[in-house]
């Protein structure tokens, strides 16, 4: 179940965040995006019982097929940075939601760790 909810929400915040990319530009991605693909990947899965790191994982791994078919120049690393951004992000979140068991908290930790990743990645590669 978690390997589908990855696909499906990835193909939910693709459409998303062109969506918000028109509206507030590539700020989206340091902004609205991680909110909109932690929240989604990890409270679908877990209202729905399934592997919330599946999720993740999956998620990232469609990014990562997506990134590397759309840029040739630098596709293939866009790709690694997305599966394994995408697979810390499930990590953080499911780690916190075992120590904690909190939900929120865990989404909280995934979000930030989202953020921190993109403004990262930006700042060093764009």
């Amino acid at each position: 179940m978690g390997y589908v909810i990855g696909c499906l929400v990835a193909a939910l915040s693709f459409l998303l965040n062109k969506t918000f990319v028109k509206w507030i530009g590539l700020k989206t991605v340091i902004t609205v995006s991680p909110l909109l693909e932690e929240a989604t990947k990890t409270l679908f899965a877990y209202y729905l019982g399934a592997d919330i790191l599946a999720a993740h994982i999956t998620f990232g791994l469609v990014e990562a097929c997506y990134d590397w078919v759309q840029n040739e120049r630098t596709g293939v690393k866009a790709a690694w940075f997305s599966l394994g951004g995408h697979s810390l992000f499930g990590a953080v979140t499911v780690l916190l939601l075992a120590v904690s068991g909190s939900i929120g908290l865990a989404l909280a930790g995934g979000v930030v760790a989202h953020l921190i990743w993109n403004a990262t990645v930006i700042r060093l590669y764009a």
